[in-house]
């Protein structure tokens, strides 16, 4: 009998994972799934692609830098505490003078925006000289630590620009030798190299009518190889979904992966810490409308807690999953109650709402096919 039980439960595990490749098969565009439960794939899914097809990662990259900058303060090369402006003056010459690492990590520095809107910082995303003095110009809104306020593109070029004060080493070349190569990251860069470009996913959008004029015009933005070989931390990492999973093992392994350490284990509790601005209340994102919960580099599940416009995660994300939201392309996280890391990765832009419902669905189909919704598969 236990093992007729066990027999069953096995089919209805692989039912439902053949059933979530097809939600992923069946969409349009270009599409990588892959699936880890306590380390072994249980997933693994291309569609009109290669396995080591080169995708856009959107703001899903944005974690490698704030683990670099981890890194350095793991090194003591760094306090997470200490004004920026210690390392990058300018940085502080406009009412910054307080503001640290850590308040640029959990988007508190008060300053989100480096122009006067996002259009602003997205014309001049690709030319880092010019991000760089735009984020150091940018006047605050208000104190550095209050309620975060999403740092679209800014982050990637304040945290960027402070590790290359502070190691003399462009963010490219550091996150390669300090990070993509010793995880086995070979498919992962800053930028997509030139020789990848005739390999690079297509960026398309849905023809349906909801879809915003504003997301139609970064796609046509995005598409373009200035945009895409571009340095631009918060944006343009490009990588393969089994890149992207290798990395949330290491880190749900606690820093290392294949005998290699990475980060510190105390490193990786530090980046998955809560942000002490949302102890008490989280309030709505005023750059993105709808609430966040962050850590010091990463996105939250919401566990019990009242539910969000947004849960990227799933449903049934408990309060430790950690991950992030690539513009509703793409959405990477680590279920550490289940041991279990997500990483997908697409091509295709949807209005925003059926982009997030489809991230919420497949994530909880995935934590239900191996038990971790309290529902059986």
């Amino acid at each position: 009998m236990v093992n007729e039980n066990e027999d069953r439960g096995q089919a209805a595990t692989e039912a439902a994972l053949s059933r979530i490749a097809r939600l992923v098969a069946d969409r349009p565009g270009q599409a990588q799934l892959h699936v880890l439960h306590h380390g072994a794939p249980i997933l693994d899914v291309c569609v009109r692609c290669d396995p080591d097809t080169p995708f856009l990662l959107w703001s899903t990259g944005k974690p490698f830098t704030a683990l670099a900058v981890h890194q350095l303060a793991e090194r003591g090369l760094l306090d997470l505490d200490a004004p920026i402006a210690d390392h990058w003056p300018e940085y502080g010459r406009a009412g910054k003078q307080s503001v640290t690492p850590r308040h640029a990590l959990t988007h508190t520095t008060g300053a989100p925006l480096s122009t006067r809107h996002v259009v602003g910082d997205a014309w001049i995303m690709h030319d880092w000289d010019r991000s760089v003095r735009a984020a150091a110009a940018a006047r605050p809104r208000h104190e550095p630590g209050r309620d975060p306020a999403y740092h679209i593109l800014s982050q990637g070029f304040i945290l960027g620009e402070l590790l290359q004060r502070v190691t003399g080493t462009p963010l490219a070349e550091y996150l390669d030798t300090n990070i993509l190569g010793p995880a086995g990251l070979a498919n992962t860069h800053l930028g997509l190299p030139d020789s990848l470009w005739d390999t690079r996913t297509i960026l398309q959008i849905s023809k349906e009518p909801r879809t915003s004029f504003p997301d139609r015009v970064k796609v046509r933005r995005f598409g373009t190889k200035a945009v895409r070989t571009a340095p631009i931390p918060a944006a343009t990492v490009h990588s393969t979904a089994r890149d992207v999973a290798r990395f949330y093992q290491l880190l749900l392994n606690g820093g290392g992966i294949d005998g290699v350490t990475v980060f510190h284990p105390e490193t990786v509790r530090a980046a998955r810490e809560p942000a002490a601005s949302q102890a008490t209340h989280i309030h709505s994102d005023p750059i993105v409308g709808h609430a966040i919960r962050w850590s010091h580099a990463f996105q939250l599940g919401w566990g019990t807690r009242p539910a969000p416009a947004a849960r990227p995660f799933g449903t049934t994300a408990g309060e430790d999953v950690f991950g992030h939201n690539g513009s509703n392309y793409c959405n990477a996280w680590a279920d550490p109650e289940h041991g279990l890391v997500f990483a997908c990765l697409t091509s295709l832009m949807t209005p925003r709402a059926q982009a997030l419902a489809w991230q919420t669905e497949l994530s909880d189909l995935v934590r239900a096919a191996v038990g971790g919704s309290g529902e059986t598969a």
